[in-house]
């Protein structure tokens, strides 16, 4: 099986990782070459070891189907994001941008988006230079494995990248719906990024990306999801006209669907969309 090496590379390049990078402190650059180009085989150990350093499970390298893959993060840190620990959270960051800066690893910025977007939901600020979200836009938009975790990636991005790019990305991702099996994140991310549309005040991309997700045929289990774009479209038609009832009126459904806790998280977003659309009145 790990003769085909062929594989591995092209799973590798399209996730715009460099070989260096991908064989660092694992086996020589030389050796990666040889297996990539079918010429030698690896170990069992060395193989794993390559497919975890670009996020990829062995299911994938067998059936390029199933990516299994998440974000790791410090128990510790996963505690800060849900206490809203700025300090903690600030620290962690700018250790890891120090190193990615230095390095330039690409594996290095990616495994703190997570963060960074969320220090900015808390408190206002992008520790992100304008290089490193292009850097993490470019990635997005020329990747040609949308596997689980860049659908990850991708959802913890849409309020650090560009608008315009974040665009461009989501409509690939809606556009290749066949290759991806998880829906719950695909649903979930692209939700988020309409929403970081409309806080952005960009309601021509909230409105055709939305229209897009509108024509995906959910399951029936998926129903909330059906709700929450129901959701997001009153969102947008509160933005035009300033009408909140039929917004509102969302919520007293989700209530009656005994979804409270979705409601609240809905309710929340729709108060800090009123807040951003009214500071100019």
């Amino acid at each position: 099986m790990f003769k085909y090496g062929s594989v591995y590379k092209d799973l590798r390049k399209g996730q715009e990782i460099t070989q260096t990078e991908a064989c660092q402190g694992i086996c020589s650059n030389s050796k990666l070459s040889r297996w990539e180009n079918n010429q030698v085989e690896v170990e069992f150990s060395t193989a794993i070891a390559l497919l975890k350093r670009i996020n990829i499970t062995l299911d994938e390298f067998t059936e390029r189907a199933n990516i299994e893959a998440k974000f790791e993060l410090p128990d510790e840190i996963i505690a800060a994001i849900k206490d809203e620990d700025v300090p903690v959270l600030r620290k962690y960051v700018q250790a890891h941008l120090a190193k990615y800066h230095a390095s330039k690893n690409i594996l290095e910025l990616k495994n703190i988006m997570l963060v960074c977007n969320q220090l900015l939901l808390i408190e206002g600020k992008n520790y992100l230079t304008t290089a490193d979200i292009q850097r993490i836009g470019s990635y997005l938009l020329h990747t040609t494995v949308w596997s689980k975790y860049n659908i990850i990636l991708f959802a913890n991005s849409p309020f650090l990248l560009n608008s315009e790019i974040g665009f461009k990305i989501a409509m690939r991702i809606v556009h290749n719906f066949d290759q991806m099996n998880d829906l719950r994140d695909i649903m979930g991310g692209l939700s988020d990024t309409v929403i970081a549309f409309i806080f952005k005040k960009k309601l021509d991309y909230a409105q055709q990306l939305l229209d897009e997700l509108r024509k995906v045929e959910l399951p029936p289990h998926f129903m909330f999801f059906d709700l929450s774009l129901t959701f997001l479209q009153r969102v947008i038609d509160y933005c035009h006209t300033g009408d909140e009832q039929p917004v509102l009126a969302i919520f007293n459904n989700l209530i009656q669907l005994n979804c409270s806790q979705h409601a609240q998280q809905l309710l929340e977003a729709f108060k800090d969309v009123k807040q951003i659309w009214e500071e100019d009145e």
